[in-house]
């Protein structure tokens, strides 16, 4: 990962943490890419801890897509952690917005009821299309 890009990023490193990575390692992954490169939008967002009507930052994360259940991570937090017949599957919208990048919009409060707004996570991949096909429902 180029070390200026990583330094917008706040220098985090887009790896998913072992424990996460163990567990997932033990199902068939289909996908798993790390050390990404993107943006997280906040739109609307509201928690205990702040608000905001819209914001952007640099992002380092990672993908990884199991048979059965999909992880986003970015900037050291985990966005999307959801099995794929779950309910909650059906609010998020998986799209390849160029050739190598591919954004996750999710509604805030639909898994934590203490937030509310919509959130963009856009990561470069090459594997873009690859992941929105294997998603397509």
């Amino acid at each position: 990962m180029d070390w200026f890009l990583r330094a917008l990023a706040g220098g985090r490193s887009g790896r998913l943490p072992d424990q996460l990575r163990a567990e997932l390692a033990a199902t068939d992954l289909l996908v798993l890419e790390e050390e990404l490169l993107g943006t997280v939008t906040y739109r609307r967002y509201r928690s205990a801890r702040e608000y905001t009507s819209w914001s952007r930052e640099p992002a380092a994360g990672a993908i990884a897509l199991a048979p059965n259940r999909l992880v986003v991570w970015a900037n050291h937090m985990r966005h999307i952690d959801v099995p794929l017949a779950h309910p909650i599957w059906a609010t998020i919208e998986v799209r390849a917005e160029r050739p190598g990048r591919v954004r996750f919009t999710y509604d805030a409060g639909a898994t934590n009821t203490a937030a509310s707004g919509h959130v963009d996570v856009r990561l470069r991949t090459p594997q873009a299309e690859r992941i929105v096909q294997l998603l397509s429902r």
